[in-house]
Parts: C-alpha cells; structure tokens; sequence
C-alpha cells in the first residue's frame, strides 16, 4: 500500500522518558548462553552508530541506553560470568567503549529534548490556530491503521526524514544503501591504514561525527547570522527613505483607514535578533487583506512624533495614489525585505542526514511491534550451497552468518560468514566465536541471521535451529533464520520465531537435549515478503568471508554468482 500523504511526515518526537522506558523494555534472560549477549551488546553498539551517524538521535539514544544498562547492570549476574575467566575477560573488554556511550548519551539528550518541546510549542500553536483541535501530524495515537498506530512509539521513525514504503521503493533502497556502505568502507579503510584497534576507530567516528555536527550547527548559525544582517541593512534603507515622507501619510490620517501596512511595521531597531525570521505577512503577500494581519497595538496620538518632525501646515489629505505608492508593489519585491529560506533547494545545508529518507516498517511481530525491512541478496542462497556442497555430499549440516548494516531504517545483508564450525549430520555448532565477533567490529557488520542446510532432512527449524534463532532475535527482532533442503520441496524457507508466543517460549525452555519436543505450536513463521519483512534482490552486492582455518577468500566482493 501506498504511503498517504498523513503518514509520509514524521511520527512525534518521542521524550526522553518515552525512550527511555522502551530501552528499558526487554527480558533479561539468563538462560540465554553468555556467547549470545556479548553478541547481542555488540550489536546494540554498532546499531547505536550506525543510527547517529544518519543523525536518528532517537533510536541511537535508546539503543546506546539498552547496551549501557546490559553492560553495566546485567551481564555480570549472568552465572557463566561468575564461573569463566573468559567471560569476565570479555566484559571488561566491553568497558574500554563504555565511556564513548556515555558521552553519546549526555550529548544526544539535549537535542531530544529540545526537538521535544520544540513539537509540544508547535502543537500549541496549532491548538490555537485551530479551534477544532484537528491535528495533521502522522502517526498519531489512536489512529486506525496499523502504521499509524505504532509509528509514534518507534523512536526510528521519529525524526526529519521522508518516509517511504521498502516494498514499493526497492531499488531505490538498494541504491542508497550501496552508496552509503562504499562511503563507510573507505572512511573504515583509511582508518586501517593508520592501525587503529576497532575501539579506537568506533572512538574516533562518533567523535568525528560531533565535531562535524558541530560545524554545521555553527555554519548554520553563521548564514542565519548574515541573512538576518542584510534583512537589517534592507530595513534601515527602507526606513531611511521614507524619513522623506509627508507626515500626514507617515502618521496617519483620520478620514483614511488606519490598517494599512505603514513604514512603522518594523519599528526599527527593535527587531527581535532571536527571530529574525518573523516578519509581518504583508512583506511577503501583498495581495493580503488587512484582516489577515495580526492585531496591532494601538497607535499613540500624532503629538507623540512631534520632536521627530517638524510640524507642517495643514494640508488636504493626499489622493490615493501617493498613497499606493507605499503598498508592497509586485514588480519591485526586491526594495522590501524578504524571509530568508531555511529550507530552499539552493540551500540544502546540514545537517543532510536529517533531510533524507527512512523506510517505514516492513512488517509487524504478533504483538504489534514494527520490524524494520531486510534486504537479502538473491544470489546469496546458491553460493552458500556451493560452498556447502562437499558437506551436504557426506550428509553433514554446515552453517553461514548473514552479516549486513543498517542505512536508512533498514537493513542490508552484505557478507556472508563463514565461521569455524563442527558439523553432524544433524547439527552444526560454531566455534572460537571470537574470531567470528572481531571480524564484524573490525569490518562494522551486524549479525543479522544465518543460514544452514539440512542435508538429509526437510526444510523446517527444528528444536535445536529454535534455540539458536532465538539468541538472535531476543535483541534484533528482524533476525532471520534461511533453512536449505536442496534434496526435498520446498528447498528453503526463510524464518523467524513468533512473537508471541514463539520467542518467550524458547527463551524460557531449560530442556537440555539436543532435540526435544515443545508444549505449543505456532512457535515459528515464514519472513519472507509477502506478508513477512525480507526482500530478496538481485541487485544488492555481497562478498564471502570464510573464517575458517586454512579458507581462501577472494578480496573481491562479488555481485552475481
């Protein structure tokens, strides 16, 4: 379905509290392995990243909140924390970025809270504006379609951005999004080559990010400054030039209507510096009736201007047209003061990530929440069976991680992983999964899912693909699991665990054999577009990485296999 014009503006800013609780709203789980929160705070923090550098302050907030509250509060009463050395190891490493967030944090409040107030000013004014209370905002609360209704708690949807349907704008997602990942490997390349450790890179990049910030806020600043200058020099010439003037017109006239615009509009030089932007309406419209214009307070006697001008013999009032001669001519706007643009096509200037686009959800989980769309590259299930061939010959399982990135609200698969693993002919389990979570910080990919075969059996998720589904999907909700069946029909499935029931069930089920059976049904369901939220395109790029001991990799990446 089409985006309407309603819901193509933004949701409302959300406040800080709002945000705040939604980070908050999750289900710590200490059943889940250890291995699977590392996984997911490393996630948390990338997201967090990517989410500022695209200047959505809302969603990095609460994403840089939910990985504080993990690593400072919850993984160390995790109970392998207490027993592994490499555990412990592994969370203090987390702390050598944990201040980075911190200052993320203090620096991103400010602006959501003043975007916050800013909308509630604004939707006072329109309350005012607007005796019958409609409200044009989209997004609202109680509205009855299911975007509106969830738009405006989705801190990702509530910032400047033109919001567009994934399904209907395909291409145009893979373009952006091809674009902005080439603009990322080469600001993550030049940093290789100064022999950065991935902390200090991610350091670095959000330090860089607020010092552009910064900058631009400052350059904005700086042409507000100018643009409001000239206004000033335009006023004074104006003003000057009509010293000249008969009184009888500069002050009024009894038997002539007193609302017509005067030279007194602006009363120079008692224009307001911090809104130099707020002129009267007939500067800018001037076929605009009189009663258009806002009240006036009421003029002082004549007397009042006596020392300004020397008082004259009385005259016959002016005809009408000397008296035109004042009124805004249309053939020569430029002897009058104009707004200055803060928008206009000439001048785009920054922040540019808070004019672009965002795509809207893709679909909704059973209990309502959006999940962001995924964009899978089609030629990435046949190349993942060619590299698993030998195995799925012998009757073995073998597995891949699909690893992507986030641009614009949605999510991109561009690496398919292959990590070290042990492999049965109905299991297979990764190994030295260091390696596998040092290769997606050094080169800024998300674990988005994964991918495995079944050689000898049909294309469903057993209990033991649920349990590892869900160490994905407990913090990345569009996490999904591909299944390939190269020997039955159908030959794959693309998945994700319902929630509910599906993810609370497995997250809490303490069985510990490898196969076992559940209490209820509907534990799973099929992601893939329609209804689910998973694209597949033949036009997004992707390269293999293989991880494992003795693997050849092409430096290459690869588009079409």
């Amino acid at each position: 379905m089409a985006p309407t014009p309603d819901d193509e503006g933004l949701g409302r800013p959300l406040s800080v509290k709002e945000i705040s609780d939604r980070a908050q709203a999750f289900e710590w789980n200490a059943n889940i392995p250890f291995k699977h929160w590392l996984r997911t705070t490393q996630t948390l923090q990338q997201e967090a990243d990517m989410y500022l550098r695209d200047c959505n302050f809302s969603q990095a907030y609460l994403l840089y909140l939910r990985y504080s509250t993990l690593v400072v509060d919850l993984l160390k009463t995790h109970p392998e924390y207490k027993k592994t050395p490499e555990a412990k190891k592994a969370l203090q490493n987390k702390f050598l970025t944990i201040d980075v967030v911190f200052k993320n944090l203090e620096k991103i409040k400010p602006i959501l809270e003043r975007q916050y107030d800013a909308w509630k000013e604004a939707q006072s004014r329109q309350k005012v504006k607007h005796d019958d209370g409609r409200q044009s905002s989209a997004g609202r609360p109680g509205s009855s379609s299911s975007y509106k209704q969830h738009a405006s708690k989705d801190p990702a949807l509530s910032y400047a951005s033109r919001l567009l349907d994934a399904g209907e704008n395909q291409d145009l997602a893979v373009e952006l999004a091809q674009k902005e990942i080439q603009r990322r490997d080469a600001t993550r390349k030049a940093a290789k080559k100064h022999g950065e450790a991935h902390w200090e890179q991610q350091e670095r990049r959000t330090a860089g990010f607020w010092e552009n910030w910064t900058q631009d806020i400052a350059d904005q600043q700086a042409e507000d400054e100018e643009v409001f200058r000239k206004q000033m020099e335009s006023t004074r010439r104006n003003l000057d030039q009509d010293t000249n003037l008969p009184l009888a017109i500069t002050r009024g006239t009894t038997d002539r209507p007193s609302n017509p615009p005067s030279v007194f509009s602006y009363s120079y030089p008692k224009i307001a510096r911090s809104v130099p932007v707020e002129y009267s309406p007939w500067h800018l419209k001037s076929n605009e009736t009189p009663l258009s214009q806002p009240a006036r307070p009421p003029k002082q006697e004549a007397t009042d201007y006596s020392p300004l001008v020397p008082e004259r013999p009385a005259k016959t009032p002016y005809p009408s047209e000397p008296l035109s001669h004042l009124q805004v001519d249309k053939q020569e706007p430029q002897e009058l003061p104009t707004r200055p643009p803060k928008l206009s096509d000439s001048n785009p200037e920054p922040p540019k990530k808070q004019q672009g686009v965002a795509f809207k959800p893709a679909a909704y989980l059973e209990n309502g929440e959006p999940i962001r769309p995924v964009f899978l590259p089609r030629q990435l299930r046949r190349q993942f069976l060619e590299i698993a061939s030998e195995n799925t010959k012998r009757g073995l399982e073998m597995c891949g991680i699909l690893c992507g990135t986030a641009v614009n609200n949605a999510l991109f698969v561009r690496c398919l992983l292959i990590p070290e693993q042990k492999c049965t002919s109905d299991t297979c389990e990764t190994e030295n999964e260091n390696t596998m979570l040092d290769y997606c910080m050094e080169e800024d990919l998300l674990m988005l899912g994964w991918i495995h075969t079944h050689p000898t059996q049909t294309c469903f998720m057993s209990s033991r693909d649920l349990h590892t589904q869900s160490g994905y999907q407990v913090m990345l909700p569009e996490s999904i699991a591909i299944v390939c069946a190269p020997k039955f029909e159908p030959s794959y499935g693309i998945f994700r665990l319902t929630n509910p029931p599906g993810l609370s069930h497995i997250l809490n089920c303490t069985q510990s054999s490898t196969f076992h059976a559940h209490s209820i049904d509907n534990l799973y369901t099929g992601a893939e577009h329609p209804p689910g939220h998973v694209y597949e395109h033949d036009s997004l790029d992707f390269y293999v990485q293989d991880i494992r001991p003795g693997a050849r990799n092409g430096a290459a990446p690869n588009k079409k296999f």
